[in-house]
């Protein structure tokens, strides 16, 4: 165990929001830094997949010029996750960092473990790229060139629409996979309707942000506080902040990046019960960030009337004095859906 390590968790430990909540921790193995990049992977009692998400991160880090590591935090593990990441990652001869750690049920949770591996691994790569993905999912080959590459290009925070494990997914009430679909085919639509209705000239109406697979400027993770740490949906938070502090967003998915379609996952309130509601009931939500058609036209006539110096936010400046919107169901995205083909039709607005 490195002794610079070992100070740098303990120091993060007792701060926030950390401090007081922990029970016990190591660590094990060394971040030699400067790093350009470090990846960041929270996990809890994952034995079973964890083999095959360091796996794909040790071949996206093969041939890269560029130095990097990875942070594996274990929340409140019991299992042999422990032994296989150091066994996997030495063997590799991968610089990494290993800790364990048991917090109170407070803060027992993926968005706490997921704060504790960044708060690492920013202080190994202060002035390089943070990226993080789960123990239970897995990146493409080139997950990290094209990571690192949309950051060069000028973004802060890259996001990817991460899809499900197909043999897993394969395996689930058939009904997962269309409310998938039809949810998948209005989100893209409605980012065309968006770029359509607003010129091209507001961004994004929205991120798919998954902790699956983010990545962020140091610089900019650090000008935030940090990641936020709701009880779930730190990913979503951490994509509203960078947005409200006017900086770039993209969603890029061209990193290949797939996660488990199990029904028990490890975060409460996560993709598992995403995924046991919408196999269970008749008519599930969707993603919280789809609107109706009308209203998407009405944020696009916002979005004009808004000066063109920060496009990516415009949206999140919109949503956000919307105020809390009610998610739609499975059975109004399909008839959303229905109007499409009239809608798509309609010629641009003349002001846009």
């Amino acid at each position: 165990m490195s002794g610079s390590l070992s100070s740098d968790v303990g120091e993060i430990l007792n701060g926030s929001p950390f401090a007081g909540q922990v029970h016990a921790w190591d660590c094990d193995g060394d971040l030699d830094g400067p790093l350009d990049y470090a990846i960041a992977v929270p996990a809890r009692d994952e034995e079973a997949l964890i083999s095959r998400a360091v796996d794909a991160l040790v071949e996206t880090t093969q041939g890269t010029p560029l130095r990097g590591g990875i942070v594996v935090v274990l929340n409140d593990t019991q299992d042999n996750s422990a032994s296989i990441v150091r066994s996997r990652l030495r063997e590799a001869k991968v610089d990494f960092a290993l800790i364990e750690v048991r917090f109170e049920d407070a803060i027992r949770n993926a968005p706490h473990a997921r704060r504790l591996a960044l708060d690492i691994a920013v202080r190994s790569a202060s002035d390089g790229v943070l990226l993080t993905t789960d123990a239970d999912s897995y990146v493409g080959p080139g997950w990290l060139s094209s990571r690192l590459a949309w950051i060069t290009a000028g973004y802060d925070l890259v996001c990817e629409d991460v899809r499900l494990d197909e043999a897993e997914l394969s395996l689930l009430p058939a009904q997962v996979r269309t409310v998938g679909e039809a949810e998948r085919t209005y989100f893209e639509a409605s980012e065309r309707l968006w770029r359509k209705w607003t010129g091209n000239r507001a961004g994004s109406f929205a991120h798919r942000a998954s902790g699956a697979s983010l990545a962020i400027k140091a610089q900019a993770y650090r000008s935030i506080g940090g990641l936020p740490t709701p009880p779930v949906g730190e990913d979503v938070a951490l994509c509203e902040s960078i947005l409200a502090a006017g900086m770039q967003v993209c969603t890029a998915n061209d990193g290949g990046t797939r996660t488990s379609a199990r029904l028990s996952g490890r975060a409460q309130g996560g993709c598992g019960a995403c995924l046991t509601m919408r196999s269970i009931e008749p008519d599930p939500s969707c993603d919280p960030a789809l609107v109706p058609l009308s209203t998407l036209r009405e944020w696009a006539e916002i979005a004009s009337r808004f000066p063109a110096t920060h496009p990516s936010t415009v949206s999140a400046e919109i949503r956000r004095g919307a105020g809390p919107l009610r998610p739609m169901t499975y059975s109004q995205i399909l008839g959303e859906l229905e109007q499409l083909p009239m809608i798509e039709a309609e010629k641009a607005p003349a002001n846009a």
